[in-house]
């Protein structure tokens, strides 16, 4: 589980859909590339109920299974996991060669999870190309050493200590924490059986001994459970530890409390807010802001003409043509000058248009227009026009 989460991680920023990142934070264009889609900064609510749907249910595995999350899935651990590996194996060196190679290992694992980070902002091709010319920016190039350092302290000073210390989800289970939670447990009713290896305690990543109680350091990796079951197998017995929801004495249907009913609850309707929200999604949009250069004409007839630009996006995975046309005024002639008509926008593509706008007669300054973006005649979307008539 800790390489396929990790892989996944890695590899999710060379999958492309349409052309585009399957998920990527398109910055200079303040735009999230998500599965195909693109998501305007002014859309974020969608992701922001996607991120609180991932909290929520965050809170939800943590309190059903405990530190899973921690044991099997954290990039922490994989990291850790990893600097263990190397050390191991540069051992036996001499002591200046392993350090030169432990070191070099921590600053190779150190840029890789430096760069993956920072492809998730810049195509992977894209941030090699910039990196080998020594363009990559410096905002990119801050995140990339910044990561970079951070990393490689983590691994020569920390690793663990964070687990056992600061880290916020260890934090976050100790008010997730329910008496049927699943927990990894030294099963006390055979405590007579132990031999007293400590092969548990060896394998165990955190160092702690489990047979002590259940401590909030522990990470339910099972590393403990394997080491015992490796042990007693000699003997024809079972190993010592097992999980168990809710420890000795606890009970799974101790979790249908009030506490998780309710995260159950806001988890369903965040879910059902973020299903209508992607359902009724417009599958393109418009916007008219007027054009700063030109000047409000009136003709000889007494006509007023307006000048626009008009700011079309197409946010479906499909090509599409549109057409512009400006919403009928009882008692006025409203007529929408330019090029607005069969307007191919490619999937997800931007395109500006400039148009004029004549209303006669003469229009109070007060006067609502509307710009209505067309599609097989049917009204996709709509725009106020902000008119002026001096």
């Amino acid at each position: 589980m800790q390489w396929l989460a990790s892989l996944l991680i890695l590899l999710i920023p060379f999958v492309r859909v349409g052309g585009d990142s399957l998920l990527r934070l398109d910055a200079a264009s303040r735009t999230l590339l998500l599965f195909g889609a693109r998501i305007r900064i002014e859309e974020f609510y969608l992701f922001l109920l996607a991120t609180l749907i991932f909290v929520f249910g965050f809170l939800l595995v943590t309190m059903l299974f405990g530190r899973v999350w921690c044991g099997w899935f954290c990039p922490q651990t994989t990291v850790c996991d990893l600097a263990d590996w190397l050390d191991a194996r540069v051992a036996r060196l001499p002591k200046p060669v392993a350090a030169a190679v432990r070191h070099g290992g921590y600053l190779l694992l150190s840029f890789l999870i430096g760069s993956n980070l920072v492809w998730y902002f810049i195509p992977p091709g894209e941030y090699v190309r910039r990196l080998a010319s020594g363009e990559l920016g410096m905002v990119a190039g801050i995140t990339l050493v910044s990561m970079l350092l951070l990393v490689y302290l983590d691994l020569t000073l920390v690793r663990r200590g964070f687990c056992k210390t600061v880290c916020p989800y260890g934090r976050i289970q100790l008010l997730t924490t329910e008496a049927g939670t699943l927990t990894l447990e030294f099963d006390p009713e055979r405590k007579d059986e132990c031999i007293r290896c400590a092969a548990c305690l060896r394998a165990c990543p955190m160092g702690i001994d489990i047979r002590d109680g259940l401590k909030i350091e522990c990470i339910n990796c099972g590393r403990c459970l394997d080491a015992c079951r490796l042990v007693m197998a000699k003997g024809k017995r079972p190993g010592l530890f097992h999980y168990t929801f809710g420890g000795s004495g606890g009970s799974p249907s101790a979790l249908l409390n009030r506490k998780s009913i309710l995260l159950a609850g806001v988890l369903v309707l965040l879910t059902v807010v973020l299903a209508l929200g992607v359902t009724h999604r417009r599958e393109a949009t418009v916007k008219v802001q007027r054009s700063a250069s030109a000047e409000v004409k009136r003709l000889s007839d007494g006509t007023i003409v307006n000048f626009y630009q008009v700011f079309l996006e197409n946010r479906s995975t499909q090509a599409a043509a549109f057409s512009l046309e400006a919403a009928p005024v009882n008692g006025y002639r409203v007529e929408l000058v330019g090029p607005v008509r069969e307007l191919s926008l490619a999937p997800n593509e931007n395109r500006k248009v400039d148009v004029a706008v004549k209303v006669a007669p003469a229009p109070p300054a007060n006067m609502a227009l509307e710009i209505r973006l067309m599609r097989d005649g049917k009204v996709i979307a709509t725009s106020p026009l902000p008119l002026l008539v001096n």
